[in-house]
Formats: C-alpha cells, sequence, structure tokens
C-alpha cells in the first residue's frame, strides 16, 4: 500500500519512532507567512524520532529498514528534509544515489557534483546509516530485495510511479519542500551571472 505523506510530525508515542504515520500539517502553510526560500521551520517531533531511532527500545524490536533514491546534486535543505523524513520511519536509512551517467539519462545533464563527491555528502549526513550508487530505473526491484527493505520513500513528484514495488515493500511519498530545488538553485546561478554581465562585473 503507498500514502502520501506531509511534512510535519507528531508521535503518538515519544519512545516509539514507528508511530509516525500522521501528517499535522504541510510545510506549504506554515511558509505562507515566510519569504520564499526561507529555511523549514525546525520540527521538534522529527528530531526526537530521529534519536529514539538508537534507543533500547528500538533496539529490541525487529529492525525496519527505509531506502529512498536520488540525486543529491548541490545539497540543500529539501534534501536533508526527505533525509530526516525517510529515517524517521524506521530504525535504518539506505541511500541510493543516482550515478553520473544515470542523472544524465534522467535529467539531460551531468550533475555539478560527480557521484562520489554526492556519496560523501550524503554519507555525511546523520540519519543515513548506508549509501550505495544506484545506476539504472530498471535496477530498482534488485536494489529493494539486495537490501531487504521494508519501505520505499520518494518526493511526491514520483507519485504513483513506483506502486509497482507494493508488492514487496510499503512505498511513501513525501510532499517536496517548497520553494526549493537544485534546479531552481542552477536558475538562479545563471540568472545572476547573466545580469552581473550585464552590468560589466
Amino acid at each position: 500500500m503507498s500514502r502520501l505523506i506531509g511534512d510535519l510530525w507528531r508521535l503518538d508515542s515519544p519512545s516509539d519512532a514507528a508511530n509516525l504515520a500522521r501528517p499535522v500539517r504541510s510545510l506549504r502553510d506554515s511558509s505562507r507567512s515566510g519569504q520564499r526560500g526561507s529555511p523549514p521551520a525546525f520540527d521538534e517531533n522529527l528530531d526526537v524520532a530521529l534519536n529514539n531511532r538508537n534507543s533500547p527500545e528500538a533496539r529490541m524490536r525487529k529492525r525496519k529498514s527505509v531506502i529512498t533514491f536520488g540525486t543529491f546534486d548541490l545539497f540543500h535543505t529539501g534534501h536533508l528534509r526527505i533525509l530526516e523524513r525517510s529515517a524517521a520511519l524506521g530504525d535504518r536509512l539506505i541511500v541510493g544515489v543516482s550515478s553520473d551517467e544515470f542523472t544524465f539519462n534522467k535529467k539531460g545533464r551531468f550533475p555539478f557534483h560527480n557521484e562520489q563527491q554526492r556519496m560523501d555528502i550524503v554519507r555525511s549526513i546523520r540519519c543515513v546509516d548506508e549509501v550505495f550508487l544506484e545506476e539504472s530505473f530498471e535496477l530498482k526491484r534488485n536494489y529493494l530485495l539486495e537490501h531487504r527493505v521494508d519501505v520505499l520513500t520518494m518526493g511526491d513528484d514520483w507519485a504513483n510511479k513506483f506502486d509497482e514495488f507494493n508488492d514487496i515493500v510499503e512505498v511513501v511519498y513525501f510532499s517536496r519542500t517548497p520553494d526549493i530545488s537544485t534546479t531552481e538553485i542552477i536558475d538562479q546561478i545563471r540568472s545572476q551571472k547573466a545580469a552581473a554581465k550585464d552590468v560589466g562585473c
């Protein structure tokens, strides 16, 4: 069964991160009064859930593994949010980082940071337990089986596109963090460079 989940969470039991299954409100609603591009508000409940992944209670129960995939180029707060929300759904987070060639096939351009740099960045995030190189869409089912995961998470720009894996994992789609994306960052850099060139900087 696949489900769409909002941005902010409530813990029914602070000692059990597995209860993080009900959205409270969308970050889109909470950000309306703020400025475009402002960072998401700190979510204390999400932070508690991440800390509880290593609690004695978590170690005693069957470990629940979560996997997500992405390019993670020009790493930003949107990337961080999806990793943290994914990690809060289980005890172990595995991340497939798209290879340079796979990224070119998907987006029509090579990433700014190469695959090794992007893997190193993702590996350094505290909630990430394991990182591997994703090389094609066709290998997605193999990755899920190889890593023996229970949950697959993706941004809702991929909504319904991975429902075929419901026979082996639970598929969860997260609503994206508003007003931030790698494409937008690249466009902003290009616009600033063009503006600077126009004024002779």
